[in-house]
């Protein structure tokens, strides 16, 4: 299953220094169901996206808060090399 998150919102740094960051973002959340025989059902996700300061400031590699501005709140990575990912869905 595949999803897709967008908008805008403000990265916040999860280690200090405390920095913000006013952002557009895109995620690609792919959704994976697996049936392990007889024991229920369970679900893994993998992503893949983009996160951009909207003034133009570059964002250093590590962990940090998403907080979307329709209030959803995303963990989220910069990876290198303008790689973002999903840490942790809500």
């Amino acid at each position: 299953m595949h999803e897709l998150r967008e908008g805008k919102g403000r990265l916040k740094t999860i280690e200090p220094p405390q920095r913000e960051f006013d952002v557009r973002f895109r995620f690609n959340i792919y959704t994976e169901i697996t049936i392990p025989g007889s024991h229920g059902v369970g679900a893994r996700f993998r992503s893949d996206g983009t996160v951009e300061s909207i003034d133009g400031r570059d964002i250093p590699v590590g962990t940090y808060q998403l907080e979307a501005d329709d209030g959803e709140i995303l963990r989220v990575k910069n990876v290198g090399l303008n790689g973002w990912v999903i840490v942790a869905l809500p």
